[in-house]
């Protein structure tokens, strides 16, 4: 543990909130990677054990917007176990401010998911204070169409069978707010601007020392990645792109297919991609059309502009970079042949029984075992049963 925080500084709080597909389960994996070296700078990245289905033990802020589902007599009480674990959670935090000056959580969730408790940003900012706890807040931004072929990817891997034309006009759509403007100003009003540090989820605007998201991130600690910092080769959140992505998709009609226990179909996917992406690079598919694209961005240019003036200094009024592609054909995730699918099908089919027959001769080799065993077993207690007999009939 660091040094005892003695220099009369006071403590910070770094909340990470995402926003969801924004590279948060790599910035999370990182952080526990690097404990020792960033407890040495004075950055701790604590994990207090808190556990919830699902949820990535490492989205260490996720017990301050966490809500049970359950019955409607039993909820006063897991309410109220809820908010003692929430203040307990800062009690945990103030500890540990007594030792480092910065402490950094996460949770991409709390982005959507802040409003599951009342005034939240108006409670954490008080709680913290008088907790002698000062809070800043990092979030990240991506292109809002960029987030919605991101998710609508994630949901067909793992269920959706709405083809994305359908899928634009679903529920789904408004898990993320994506007007980002009006959540910032939410978020402002309880805390102020200047404790919301605003960065731009793409490629070409990360700062630090290699222009990467890590770097970025470490930047806004100010921090600056080095050598001696550990990466994770570990590759999350895999996406399916194009025609793998369609097959899933049509796969997901059928039950079997719609599920997470046991998602052999993408992971079979997935390395039929990959196999195709060393071969011809990239598969990145558009799902929008160029002119569909165009207006979904339109309805969100004047809140990031103004996020690009107010939050980032930017004069020219410039939030996302990167320009959006004008493709030829009407609708660019269908570039593929009846063929292409069926022959991909069949590759699934043969990686698929390909592991079968491993896990059959797997079972095949220890079953023979057991049987070699319970003979051993069998001849052993035979010439056991024999000794007793002869014992007992000639002693």
């Amino acid at each position: 543990m660091a040094a005892s925080n003695s220099e009369n500084v006071k403590p910070r709080l770094y909340l990470h909130i995402g926003t969801p597909k924004t590279g948060t389960t790599a910035i999370q994996n990182f952080l526990p990677l690097n404990k020792k070296l960033l407890e040495e700078k004075g950055f701790c990245f604590p994990d207090f054990g808190y556990r919830f289905y699902g949820v990535n033990q490492y989205r260490n802020a996720h017990f301050m917007v966490h809500r049970k589902i359950c019955k409607p007599e039993r909820e006063a009480e897991i309410r109220q176990a809820e908010d003692e674990r929430f203040y307990e959670g800062l009690d945990r935090i103030k500890e540990l401010a007594d030792f480092f000056p910065n402490i950094i959580m996460s949770d991409e969730n709390i982005w959507n998911g802040y409003k599951n408790r009342e005034n939240f940003w108006q409670v954490l900012k008080s709680a913290l204070s008088e907790r002698g706890i000062d809070l800043k807040v990092i979030v990240y931004l991506r292109r809002q169409d960029l987030v919605v072929e991101s998710y609508y990817a994630q949901r067909v891997k793992i269920k959706v069978n709405d083809e994305f034309q359908n899928y634009l006009d679903s529920e789904d759509i408004t898990y993320f707010k994506l007007d980002y403007y009006t959540q910032l100003k939410e978020i402002e009003q309880a805390i102020g601007k200047e404790n919301i540090i605003v960065r731009v989820y793409e490629k070409k605007q990360y700062e630090g020392n290699g222009n990467t998201l890590i770097s970025d991130f470490l930047n806004t600690l100010g921090l600056e990645l080095d050598e001696r910092y550990v990466s994770s080769d570990i590759v999350v959140n895999t996406r399916l792109q194009g025609k793998y992505l369609e097959i899933k998709r049509i796969f997901n009609g059928i039950d079997i297919f719609r599920t997470r226990k046991d998602n052999w179909a993408a992971r079979y996917l997935k390395i039929c991609q990959d196999e195709e992406e060393k071969i011809k690079g990239s598969l990145k598919c558009d799902y929008f059309t160029y002119e569909q694209r165009a207006a979904f961005l339109e309805k969100y240019k004047e809140g990031n502009q103004a996020i690009a003036r107010e939050y980032l200094k930017r004069e020219d009024g410039i939030l996302f970079r990167a320009g959006i592609r004008k493709r030829d054909r009407e609708n660019s995730d269908k570039d593929y042949s009846a063929e292409e699918l069926v022959f991909i099908c069949g590759k699934v089919l043969e990686l698929h029984n390909e592991e079968m027959r491993n896990k059959l001769s797997d079972m095949k080799a220890e079953l023979d075992s057991v049987k070699r065993e319970l003979g051993y077993e069998r001849r052993s207690l035979k010439k056991k049963f024999v000794e007793k007999i002869y014992h007992t009939l000639f002693k």
